[in-house]
């Protein structure tokens, strides 16, 4: 099939597509971490409401808490989860949100974050605030990032690179990400597309216009989603300095044009930075369990590393459903393999590059932990705040990975040990987190999901089956 086929490109989102499908079809309503304040986020920022009302920085409201003027009902999103969150043993259950009462104005914790990221679930809320509303975020949230991670891999294809360093960036936390309304999503999603361009354009030596444009689009929404983007940006133009910067000197004259996009999403970003998110920066809550030395900081933050990577590789629902552990050490292997294939016959520069884009995961996880302790007095890093960097690591392999024989395996492991993950979860939502009778769910689910047990299971089948006939075209040219 020719290079520039759009058919392949359709069949690519359909699976990706199909992939966030069998998560949607699995999850109950807000199952999403933080996705009751996400949603009305969303259903605000869609409205025009773009911060709100402040709300005073206390222990029990988050930093960045508003009330925003929108239908007090999407309000009542806030009531919904709690019946399952924080009770991993506890099977979920239904509270239509069009059955409940506002009992307040509709406050959001997301309040004073960038706008951009809620934008796609933001169209879906515009079905208005009932469980068909909820559903419709989510759906519009995972159509952006299915178009995103798509964009990824028809550079790939165009550029005969292996699709593989895709979909081991695209974990099954990522898919889980971007199937609910998380901001967290589409950031992440944003970030795998930009460092697919940027080790394409570093290979290229930026010497191509359209893998340039592929950059400073996506490193640009990334930027715009979280302020946080601005870290993982400033470490891809670091790896590209460092691999060649005759060639970024080059590409800055030659299309500076281009790449005022990117200055401008900058600007933009610190100026939101400035003016509205670290409104209640200079609160400091008064928390006894405050860890104040520099030392203990930093070793706490490395005795999390474990942690954070299973919850990057996956942690569903609120951070209590975490992939197996064979599922982790599967992707951590593939990672490593793919790290292996894209330092060997690599340069001393480009060696270095990735060595910094390694490097910079433990000192952003440091930086987090000690900003959250002198704000809050916790370490609040988690695996998703992460995952922008830690992408750019496999990604790294496509300087040098072209198709191969071994890809189409590559893509059944995938998608194999992601639909493990959808069924983890559907076990523990429809039947509690418990150490016996694994498939006693099946035939004894206390909570089912919307579509019954046997319907759910047969659409998830069927969606990572229909994601292995659609990706695996992009194996493309097999090389003896």
């Amino acid at each position: 099939m020719s290079m520039h086929s759009p058919r392949v490109a359709v069949a690519g989102f359909g699976g990706f597509l199909a992939l966030s499908l069998a998560w949607m079809v699995t999850l109950p309503l807000f199952a999403g971490p933080d996705e009751p304040a996400n949603f009305i986020k969303s259903a605000a920022v869609i409205r025009g409401e773009l911060v709100g009302e402040p709300i005073t920085a206390s222990v029990s409201t988050s930093f960045w808490s508003t009330y925003v003027d929108i239908d007090a009902r999407f309000g009542t999103a806030q009531q919904v989860p709690w019946c399952f969150v924080g009770q991993p043993r506890v099977a979920a259950c239904n509270k239509p949100l069009q059955s409940l009462t506002p009992v307040e104005n509709s406050r959001t914790d997301m309040g004073r974050y960038p706008p951009v990221g809620f934008l796609p679930a933001g169209l879906g809320t515009l079905v208005g605030p009932t469980d068909a509303g909820v559903r419709a975020a989510r759906m519009t949230a995972a159509l952006a990032c299915a178009a995103l991670l798509t964009i990824a891999a028809e550079l790939l294809r165009r550029r005969n690179r292996s699709i593989t360093p895709l979909l081991v960036a695209t974990t099954p936390g990522v898919l889980f990400l971007s199937s609910v309304s998380s901001p967290s999503g589409l950031e992440i999603v944003a970030a795998i597309a930009a460092w697919t361009a940027a080790w394409c354009a570093i290979d290229e030596r930026w010497s191509r216009p359209s893998t340039v444009t592929i950059f400073v689009a996506t490193a640009a929404l990334l930027v715009l989603s979280r302020a946080a983007g601005v870290v993982t940006v400033g470490v891809m133009v670091l790896a590209a300095v460092i691999s060649d910067h005759r060639a970024v000197r080059s590409v800055l004259m030659r299309q500076w044009r281009r790449l005022l996009w990117l200055v401008a999403s900058l600007a933009l970003s610190a100026a939101w930075y400035l003016a509205v998110y670290d409104d209640n920066f200079g609160v400091r809550l008064d928390v006894e369990s405050r860890v104040v030395k520099f030392g203990s900081i930093i070793s706490q933050s490395f005795d999390s590393v474990p942690r954070l990577v299973t919850e990057s590789v996956g942690n569903f629902g609120w951070l209590d459903t975490p992939s197996p552990a064979w599922v982790v050490w599967a992707f951590v292997a593939l990672t490593v393999a793919l790290l292996w294939s894209a330092i060997s016959g690599a340069t001393l520069r480009a060696r270095l590059a990735i060595a910094v884009v390694a490097l910079s995961g433990p000192v952003w996880l440091i930086a987090l932990n000690q900003n959250s302790q002198h704000l809050l007095g916790t370490f609040g890093a988690q695996g998703r705040h992460l995952t922008p960097l830690l992408v750019g690591l496999p990604l790294a392999a496509v300087m040098r990975r072209a198709p191969h024989r071994s890809d189409i395996p590559v893509i059944t492991i995938v998608l194999v040990l992601h639909m493990s993950c959808v069924m983890v979860a559907l076990r523990r939502y429809s039947f509690g987190a418990r150490d016996n009778d694994f498939f006693g769910f099946i035939g004894d689910a206390v909570w089912a999901p919307p579509l019954g047990m046997p319907t759910t299971w047969t659409i998830v089948i069927l969606a990572h089956i229909s994601a292995w006939f659609a990706l695996r075209q992009y194996a493309g040219r097999i090389e003896e």
